[in-house]
């Protein structure tokens, strides 16, 4: 199951991201060290991905262990979530493992990550203000500590198919750039289509909504991490996208016949969509007839919004490896590392001087997500997150149906999650 589908969007998300690898300079300072980390033996877990990642990944590992001497024990997951936490309460997980952002508030409570601090900070040109900010600030802990180095992001943009706007009498510039105009847009587009495409598509997931949710300055958790979704400017904040909805001119992939929007989109049943950048490959290998383009989603109060998900590379607070471990994590998130990656997998990446230098910020589809890639919110809200997410997305199709309106969704999206949480906390 892949993480950019709709009920996906947890964990598995990340596979079409990007690594990374440091500058050449510092890619292997173990000559700066005095102890040669020559001959040791590391293993990395990560989770498969496609058969482009797979090469890409062999190849990275390849010449991490030609540049430092240091060989590498590959573990793969498939069950990554589960197989990682038998993993880390049997003391058997790898000395390094990608940790997904939405796992690091649980897992760093654990002290299942070492710190990196010390690390970086006797790194040469290690240059953490080269990392997109919310990517890397989202492997922060509470406590200050750097608990992963971001090996890649993604980002939400607005996708759109040029013909079915060409034959609506539209173009991509009519498109509006402000959220509170955008349904009024929808109604009218929805007019001008054939019968059976939906003007726009919505995957009914927080993890899509949670920055419009919190667009008007509400956070979806309190400070003890209770859910908080019926206040009336997260309400309003959502409105837009009911209205759509009830109207008609917005439609779910299932409301459509497919699982996911990318599907929806791909088969010419909506014209507009918001996804992430994960659904450019999907659309030129399985849809390669349809022509889109891209922009960035539109502006909430006059701000930029969008979600981020984004993936570490951490180590095991428990590695007899450390130095080696070290070695390799800032070689996959360093400028080395990082181009092999990108330019293997076409996924992007996390310093903002590899894209630059991959030209990804010029590529007319692309740069809307490398944009985003300055302000989104991190798919990250402490450690109940999986509890609101459930009950938002269980409640949230009432609301769209008409079935309650949103304020009685919520609330008892709400209160169920709350019920939950209050029993995680009190154990």
């Amino acid at each position: 199951m892949r993480f950019w589908k709709p009920a996906t969007t947890l964990l598995v998300s990340s596979m079409l991201l990007v690594s990374a690898g440091c500058g050449n300079k510092s890619d292997n300072e173990t000559k700066d060290s005095g102890t040669s980390l020559k001959g040791k033996t590391i293993s990395v877990g990560s989770w498969k991905g496609t058969e482009a990642e797979v090469t890409t990944w062999d190849k990275i590992l390849k010449d991490f262990e030609t540049d430092t001497g240091i060989k590498v024990q590959k573990k793969i997951y498939n069950d990554y979530a589960t197989q990682l936490q038998t993993d880390l309460i049997g003391g058997t997980a790898p000395d390094v493992f990608y940790v997904d952002s939405m796992l690091v508030p649980e897992l760093s409570a654990q002290g299942v990550f070492e710190p990196l601090d010390s690390y970086i900070d006797k790194t040469k040109d290690f240059n953490k203000d080269d990392f997109f900010k919310p990517a890397y600030d989202a492997f922060t802990g509470k406590d200050g500590n750097q608990y992963g180095i971001p090996k890649d992001f993604s980002t939400l943009g607005l996708y759109y198919n040029e013909d079915l706007l060409m034959k609506a009498g539209l173009t991509p510039d009519d498109i509006p750039t402000d959220y509170s105009k955008l349904p009024e847009f929808l109604k009218s587009l929805q007019q001008k289509l054939p019968k059976g495409v939906a003007a726009g598509t919505t995957a009914a997931e927080l993890a899509r909504h949670l920055f419009i949710l919190q667009s008007n300055g509400t956070d979806i958790t309190d400070d003890k991490g209770y859910a908080v979704l019926t206040k009336p400017d997260q309400l309003a904040a959502i409105e837009p996208l009911i209205t759509a909805y009830k109207d008609g001119s917005i439609k779910r992939p299932a409301d459509l016949g497919q699982g996911w929007s990318g599907d929806s989109f791909g088969a010419g049943k909506t014209a507009l969509m918001v996804e992430g950048n994960w659904a450019i490959a999907h659309l030129n290998q399985n849809f390669p007839d349809v022509k889109f383009g891209t922009k960035e989603v539109p502006k909430i109060n006059d701000k930029n919004g969008s979600m981020m998900f984004t993936v570490s590379y951490s180590m095991n607070s428990n590695s007899k490896e450390k130095d080696a471990a070290w070695e390799f994590i800032k070689y996959a998130t360093g400028k080395k590392g990082m181009k092999t990656w990108s330019e293997g997998t076409r996924t992007l990446p996390s310093r903002k001087s590899v894209s630059e230098e991959l030209k990804f910020g010029e590529d007319k589809i692309l740069s809307p997500f490398i944009a985003a890639g300055t302000y989104a919110t991190p798919w990250q809200k402490g450690d109940t997150l999986s509890i609101i997410a459930r009950e938002y997305n269980n409640m949230l199709p009432s609301a769209l149906k008409g079935e309650m309106t949103m304020q009685e969704a919520m609330k008892k999206a709400e209160d169920a999650a709350n019920k939950d949480i209050k029993t995680q906390l009190n154990k």
